[in-house]
Parts: C-alpha cells; sequence; structure tokens
C-alpha cells in the first residue's frame, strides 16, 4: 500500500476551536419544502452516462382481451428458451425447457406444469393461427436454476426474462411515528449502496433489474417527498427526495427475506446513519478548477504489472480538463504538466496562485492482499467546530493555522466528495468510500478540495478496467459528471 500522510480527524477539531466566529464558512442552509402533493423530482437524467447498445433483459410484448394480459405462446416459449411439440389431433402444445414441460390444450384453462396442474382465470385460444395464453402463467413455472424466470411488468406492459442480477421492484411507504420506511423487495438484498446521502438527491443503488411502478404520491407526514429511477451502468438506483426535517437513515437487508428497508427518522434513534453536511443552494461559480496529478518525477507511486500511477495521474488529469472545459465555462490549471516531481508546499502554491475554486488531487490506490478494489475520497471533515465555537464566548478571536485553511471549506469538499462518489457509483466504478479527513496533499490549499483514489492498481478487475483503451476516458467522463453535478448545485 502506497503511503499516505494524514493529518487525524483530531487534529481538525482542535483547529474547529480556534476558528473565528466571524470566519468566512459556508453555513447549512434548510431545504425549500415541496408544496403538497409532491411533484416528481425534475433533474436530468441525462447528466448521468447511461449503457450504449441497450443492456435491459429480454422482453415480449403483452395483449390486452376481455380486461386480462395474455401472452403469444410462441413469445413465452422463446423467452423460456423451450422446444415446442405440437399435437393437432389432441389441440395439444407441448413446451419443453430442459428438465421442465408445460403442456396447454385450446380452449381448456387447466395447464400440466411438470407433475401438476394448474387453472388459469381464462381458457388457452387460438387467435389468427397461433395460441395465447394468460401472462399468469408465468407465476405457476417452477422456481429453480434450471428454468428461465419470467416476470410480468404491468407498468410497461410487457412480459421480460428476469436477468441473472435479479430484480428489485417499487418500494412500499409507511408512515409510522417519527420515521417514514422504504421496503423495496429484491432479489438479492445483500448487494445495495448508497450512493449519495444528500438530503435533496439521496441515491440508492441495487444489482438488480428495476421493473414494477413507483408510488405515485407519498402518505401525510412522511419524510420521503419524490422517488425516481435514475440511470446507472449497472443494476438500477433511485433517487428520493428527503425532507429537511429528517435527522438520520438506516439502511437494513434482509437476505432471508428478500427485501431492503430504508428508514428515515425526525428525532435520534439507534443506529441511524448521518445525511451529508449542506451549502446553501444554488449553482457555483466554478471559475477556475485545479487539478494536481499526484507523485511524479522519481516519485512514482504504485507500480502494478505495467500500470505506474504518476503517468497514469497526469494521463488522466490532462484527459479530464478536456472534458471539464468543454462541458463548462471554466479554465482548468494542472500544477504539473509533465513527469516532474513537486512537494506539497509547491502544489499548494500552484493552486492558491491561480485562485482555484476547486482542487482535486488525483492518485490511484494500492493495498495488500489484491481483494480490495474501487475509488476512496478524502476531504476535510466538515462534522466539527460550530456548536463548539458557539460556545467559547462572546467576541473570541483566534487564528487558523495557514496549513489547514482547506478546513474553511470543509462543507463544500464534502458535497464534491459526494457528487464524485455518486457518479463512480452509478457508473458501475465503485465502491465508493469517503473518508473525512485532512489529506496531505490539502495542506494550505485555500479552496474546497479532495484527494481522490480513482481506482486500486492491486485489484485485478480494476487495472484491467483502467489500462482498457477508453479506461482514462470512461473515468474521466465520470469524473467530470460528479463536478457538473457540483457545479449545478440543484
Amino acid at each position: 500500500m502506497k503511503p499516505l500522510r494524514l493529518v487525524t480527524a483530531l487534529a481538525a477539531v482542535a483547529i474547529g476551536f480556534a476558528l473565528a466566529r466571524g470566519q468566512d464558512e459556508r453555513a447549512v442552509a434548510p431545504l425549500v419544502t415541496p408544496p403538497a402533493p409532491p411533484a416528481p423530482l425534475a433533474s436530468n437524467v441525462s447528466d448521468w452516462r447511461t449503457l450504449v447498445g441497450g443492456a435491459g433483459p429480454e422482453t415480449v410484448p403483452v395483449l390486452d382481451r376481455e380486461g386480462l394480459p395474455w401472452v403469444a405462446v410462441a413469445d413465452f416459449a422463446r423467452l423460456l428458451d423451450a422446444t415446442k411439440f405440437w399435437r393437432g389431433d389432441l389441440r395439444k402444445l407441448e413446451l419443453r425447457a430442459r428438465n421442465h414441460r408445460v403442456l396447454l390444450t385450446v380452449e381448456d384453462p387447466f395447464v400440466v406444469v411438470d407433475d401438476h396442474t394448474v387453472r388459469l382465470d381464462a381458457p388457452v385460444r387460438s387467435e389468427n393461427g397461433e395460441l395465447i395464453v394468460p401472462v399468469a402463467l408465468a407465476d405457476s413455472l417452477p422456481r429453480d436454476s434450471t428454468l428461465a424466470r419470467l416476470y410480468y411488468d404491468a407498468s410497461r406492459h410487457v412480459v421480460l426474462r428476469v436477468p441473472p442480477v435479479g430484480l428489485v421492484t417499487g418500494p412500499r411507504i409507511a408512515v409510522e411515528g417519527g420515521g417514514t420506511r422504504l421496503v423495496f423487495p429484491v432479489d438479492r438484498a445483500d448487494e445495495v449502496v448508497i450512493a449519495s446521502r444528500d438530503r435533496a438527491h439521496f441515491r440508492i443503488r441495487f444489482s438488480g433489474f428495476y421493473a414494477g411502478e413507483l408510488p405515485a404520491g407519498f402518505p401525510d407526514g412522511s419524510l420521503a417527498r419524490a422517488i425516481r429511477p435514475i440511470a446507472t451502468a449497472g443494476g438500477s438506483a433511485f433517487e428520493i427526495e428527503v425532507a429537511p426535517e429528517a435527522s438520520g437513515f438506516r439502511l437494513v437487508s434482509d437476505v432471508t427475506g428478500h427485501r431492503v428497508t430504508l428508514t428515515f427518522e425526525r428525532g435520534p434513534a439507534a443506529g441511524l446513519e448521518p445525511f451529508a453536511p449542506e451549502g446553501p443552494a444554488g449553482p457555483r461559480n466554478l471559475r477556475v478548477i485545479v487539478l494536481d496529478p499526484g507523485h511524479g518525477g522519481a516519485d512514482t507511486g504504485v507500480t502494478v504489472e505495467g500500470a505506474v500511477e504518476k503517468d497514469l495521474t497526469l494521463q488522466l488529469a490532462r484527459i479530464l480538463k478536456g472534458e471539464i472545459e468543454r462541458r463548462m465555462r471554466t479554465r482548468v490549471v494542472l500544477t504539473r504538466e509533465d513527469d516532474r516531481e513537486l512537494s506539497e508546499d509547491e502544489r499548494a502554491e500552484r493552486a492558491n496562485r491561480a485562485h482555484a475554486d476547486l482542487v482535486i488531487s488525483l492518485h490511484f490506490d494500492g493495498l495488500p492482499g489484491g481483494r480490495a478494489h474501487g475509488a476512496t475520497a478524502y476531504c476535510p471533515p466538515a462534522t466539527f467546530g460550530s456548536t463548539q465555537r458557539e460556545s467559547e464566548g462572546q467576541g473570541m478571536i483566534a487564528l487558523l493555522p495557514w496549513r489547514d485553511v482547506a478546513l474553511r471549506h470543509a462543507v463544500a469538499a464534502r458535497e464534491l466528495s459526494e457528487d464524485l462518489l455518486s457518479a463512480l457509483e452509478l457508473r458501475a466504478q465503485g465502491p465508493a468510500r469517503l473518508r473525512e479527513i485532512l489529506p496531505y496533499p490539502l495542506l494550505g490549499v485555500n479552496a474546497p478540495g479532495l484527494l481522490l483514489e480513482c481506482a486500486t492498481l492491486t485489484s485485478d478487475v480494476d487495472r484491467r478496467r483502467i489500462l482498457e483503451p477508453r479506461g482514462l476516458s470512461d473515468l474521466a467522463a465520470t469524473l467530470a459528471d460528479g463536478i457538473s453535478a457540483y457545479q449545478r448545485n440543484l
């Protein structure tokens, strides 16, 4: 593992006591409460880069007959990957899929599935020379690994073959006491992550494919104001607007019961996780962004099987510079343009001389064992100081050491970290972790900033992804997504 010298969070708290009451520090602003009934969130889905070529499961259309959903037997057989055997003298059709069989009889509501009989709501019918069957038959098929699992998605009016990652359906919502509970039925309850802890854009990601319908409204007193699906490179994700009065959240995965329960609480409760600190709403004016490619010169950083950290950080910074300038009216400055070694003081000086509105120190991680993977962001702690400072007494003035000036921008740095890590999670470039601790490269930097370990080079999966022909370009596009979200500050 490469060395990373850090100033501990305890030191950050100590600095918090020394901040003057009149210091120019961003305060947390309350969210605007939307009118009831809640309107759908108005975010631009295209901000999150989607998969190319369509990655959804195979589907077939559903027919409406006599108020019931039906599906053509030929389509049904294709989803099951079944072979059809027709017996015209008996008007029977047998579907064979692996070691299973389904026997259908025209004008008969009884269907034989393996060794048991199922009664449908209506008989199998012949329509224009083709058999059709009620969709309800899909629920009567055996559940084992040898037969494809089918699901009727009423919201899309299709029958789909459930992909290997399983399904996620819309949540059931309940308001009890001071809490609001959202229960998501899922096939894989252990594969869920919180992609963003921002109240206005709280994001949760599942490995399964989303099917079903989201609630049109929410009960009175609900701390969840709105929910919508958002694009993700794998599985599915949802963005939830959480009321400002919510104090924290709790996520519980029930693998046996195949459900994930997300609870928001108004007051203190056991096991609550905090929301991300929030600054004032409204677009941010980012005139100058400084990218700091880590290492350089004799300091190579992590080196694994031809992947050299100092080279990758410089290449990534150059690509990201072009991506940002293409999207935003922002000047991007690199602390180093070539393979040279810079001290931390030199990097901070170049960022401050450029009057940076944002500083991102780019790195790649290396951890022993090769099992750990993903990205990690280190940002100044945004949870120190305010209540203690107020109790220090009126008129008390103290000085903040210049090397710790990044602590003044801790709330904004935390928001930037959330946006970048959320983009990485939604593009399947995680898992993404956040550490609130002042990293050494930010000492003396007078701007919101973070150190980002973009991937773990000792992980075979991460290293292959980064070294692919478009690996760094895809990573740069994802980081630009996060920076754009931070700039919009919706």
